[in-house]
């Protein structure tokens, strides 16, 4: 079975390396775009980790026996279960430590009776001790009001007889030396007296001082002996029962244990798993391993309720619920095992749980079966501490176990009794005759379960993938076509301008020329003399316009240049921003899959390649063979023309009449020129114009890249779904 089902890992690894070599020469033979090529690099990394998962599955797998993970919340009694299982089911282990402990303790002494000898002994002397403590406390009471008065009575006559001698003359002094005085006798009367009654105080008392100092030796005795044997216990506690069990610290259990078993011809194993709610650094492998191992999972839980969903505070923690489903999506099946808490004795009963605690189980099982369907069998019960004092012979003589077993004990009166009532029986029935039935078919279904899982789990996050490009890619179409849209109200402003300036600059030429020569006009200047000024002044605002042009040019191109790079930019960054979001915010596993999305865009060297262009063709059009030098020489034959039909009337016309005549021929000149040049500069702007169409045309274009970028990953993506899903269905 073993080979046969390690032959359908090797199945779907080969398939799937198929897979990524259709799609390799596919981009080899179509060309589609160097983006697929990274898609396809991702692709080999993500096979890398669907073979080391398989690969995986291969070692960890059991193929032999089959396997159930006691799986569950921190401290919810699935060591203690375990325990209780091992000695029912007489694990093999759990039967030679458990000869060990009784050997040894045989051999030393280290019985129970031992040491409820020595506790009877301790208990017996303290008794006795607290009944000759209060014979005395009595003997106190007795003599304490004749002492008292007998005290009060020396004192009374010691303090009169003080006072007596103070107030006698000297003479009644010496007298007293032969003949004493009545208070002084008495005083010797009251203090033999006193001294005869703590006498017999004293008598009455001895016996029983000297029984109390041998009862506080006695128990002094039994004490040390007691110290003797819990010290001699050390060597016990090796092979003790319960020593998986927990102490209430979290993560007590931190390494998977596995538990081999043989009840009733069926071979089967049980693993204690660390507490899903402890230190995840500390226990997150131990967990994932005992999972992937398993082919069933026993859900074991304190509580009769649904597990709970997000923890912590704001919500932001995985509750219990989402750890299941992240956990045990591969098992066959998974049950819930209630484990009924009893601490007490007077709460073991029949039956083991109350209706509440009934209705508390049914949500759990609509809950759990809701979230992992077919997997989810039922819930079970037992009570799993009573069921392992029922069951226990090997713990440690005076300790709190002992104790603890002792009361339930006394309590039901027998072993039996207490199996019975925590449920046990019943549960291990489930389970030879139901769970681990049909083993065989369950390990290869499991195993396959948990393969097919890996490829699932592989295309979903394929399919999240290529969604989450998908999305990116909408975002992205939307602000190239804004930024598109931006880009051609600016060329439609750019040209605006360029028209502009054409007609500002004409006429600012005409104004400029005509207020010279006509002021020249008014000083009544020869004929000759208007020839060189119309000439000079002619060139001069020829000149100036040049310059004038070039220059506005020139600065409209780099403003446009400027607005043109800002939007490029801004759109650069939010492309950037889209491709981090979807990089930072999506991975596959522990493998983030970097398709590399050229977000940069290589727009800013053909921004100002163009505004260079429009530069470059007003630089062209100013040198000696351009629009200049034709509306000049234009010009200068339009003066040469005025000039002789001045001549020819100035004779016969006043100087008014000339100056007039100059004026016509002023505005004629300035008219000529300015619609030569006026054509000139169309043919110039023209040219600009065309030029920065064409390159706003490039900078359009290159902002399409990202989406052809993205619409060629997408297809891979698709693709590598395709193909993977149909590995699926024929497994």
């Amino acid at each position: 079975m073993e080979t046969e089902s390690n032959f359908i890992y090797e199945k779907i690894a080969s398939q799937i390396e198929v897979v990524i070599d259709k799609l390799s020469r596919q981009n080899a033979k179509d060309k589609i775009d160097q983006d697929i090529s990274f898609a396809i690099d991702n692709l080999y990394k993500l096979n890398g980790i669907i073979q080391k998962e398989l690969n995986e599955l291969k070692k960890i797998s059991e193929w032999k026996k089959f396997t159930i993970a006691f799986y569950g919340e921190t401290n919810a009694g699935k060591s203690t279960l375990i325990e209780a299982l091992r000695i029912f089911l007489k694990e093999k282990s759990k039967v030679e430590s458990q000869k060990k402990f009784k050997e040894l303790s045989e051999k030393s002494g280290l019985t129970e009776e031992a040491f409820c000898k020595v506790r009877q002994i301790i208990m017996s002397k303290e008794k006795a001790i607290e009944e000759v403590q209060e014979i005395l406390n009595k003997l106190d009471q007795k003599y304490a009001e004749s002492i008292m008065r007998a005290e009060v009575e020396v004192r009374h006559l010691s303090e009169l007889l003080e006072k007596i001698r103070k107030n006698q003359k000297w003479w009644q002094r010496f007298i007293s030396l032969f003949i004493p005085i009545k208070e002084k006798e008495e005083l010797v009367t009251a203090r033999q007296l006193l001294s005869e009654i703590k006498a017999e105080k004293q008598k009455e008392s001895e016996d029983f001082k000297s029984r109390l100092k041998t009862l506080l030796q006695e128990k002094k005795d039994a004490e040390a002996e007691n110290t003797r044997l819990i010290k001699e216990t050390e060597s016990l506690k090796e092979f003790a029962d319960g020593q998986i069990i927990g102490d209430g610290r979290s993560d007590f259990t931190r390494d998977n244990t596995s538990f081999d078993f043989n009840y009733n011809n069926h071979e089967f194993a049980l693993i204690d798993v660390p507490g899903i709610e402890g230190d995840e650094s500390v226990v997150r492998t131990a967990i994932e391993e005992a999972v992937k191992k398993a082919h069933a999972i026993f859900y074991v839980t304190r509580t009769a309720r649904p597990p709970q969903t997000h923890e912590g505070e704001k919500g932001d923690k995985k509750g219990t619920l989402e750890k299941m489903k992240e956990h045990l999506g591969a098992q066959t099946e998974v049950w819930t095992i209630y484990n009924h808490a009893v601490n007490n004795p007077r709460s073991l009963k029949q039956p083991l749980i109350g209706q509440g605690e009934k209705d508390g189980l049914r949500a759990l099982d609509e809950k759990l079966k809701q979230e992992l369907v077919e997997k989810y069998c039922q819930s079970l019960i037992v009570s799993a501490r009573p069921a392992y004092l029922g069951l226990t012979e090997c713990v440690i003589p005076g300790s709190k176990e002992a104790n603890e077993q002792r009361k339930f004990l006394e309590r039901f009166g027998t072993r039996d009794k207490i199996l019975e009532l925590s449920g046990l029986p019943n549960f291990v029935e489930k389970l030879s005759s139901e769970i681990i039935v049909d083993y065989r078919n369950k390990i290869k279904r499991s195993n396959l379960n948990k393969a097919c899982q890996t490829l699932d789990s592989s295309i979903c996050d394929l399919k999240a993938l290529s969604q989450k490009f998908k999305e990116d890619r909408k975002k992205v179409r939307d602000e190239v076509l804004n930024s598109q849209t931006r880009i051609m109200v600016l060329m439609e402003q750019f040209t605006g301008i360029l028209d502009s300036l054409r007609g500002k600059i004409l006429q600012a030429f005409q104004n400029e020329i005509r207020a010279s020569l006509y002021n020249e006009i008014d000083k009544d200047i020869s004929n000759d003399a208007f020839k060189r000024n119309l000439k000079n002044e002619m060139e001069l605002q020829a000149q100036k316009l040049e310059n004038k042009l070039r220059n506005s040019i020139e600065s409209e191109a780099n403003k446009f240049g400027e607005e043109l790079l800002n939007i490029v930019k801004r759109t650069s960054l939010h492309l950037n921003n889209i491709v981090n979001e979807r990089s930072n915010s999506f991975s596959i596993k522990n493998f983030n899959l970097d398709i590399k999305i050229d977000n940069g865009l290589n727009l800013i060297g053909l921004v100002s390649s163009g505004v260079a262009i429009v530069i470059s063709i007003v630089s062209l059009a100013s040198n000696p063979v351009g629009w200049t030098f034709a509306f000049v020489g234009g010009v200068l034959a339009a003066v040469g023309a005025l000039i002789g039909v001045t001549k020819s009337v100035i004779g016969f016309f006043s100087s008014d009449y000339k100056k007039s005549q100059q004026r016509k021929e002023t505005d004629n000149a300035i008219r000529k020129a300015a619609n030569q040049i006026g054509n000139e500069m169309e043919k110039i702007l023209n040219d600009i114009k065309n030029a920065m169409n064409e390159e706003v045309e490039k900078v359009s274009m290159e902002l399409q890249a990202p989406l052809k970028q993205y619409k060629s990953v997408i297809e891979v993506l698709e693709k590598a779904e395709t193909e993977l899903e149909a590995i699926f269905q024929t497994i």
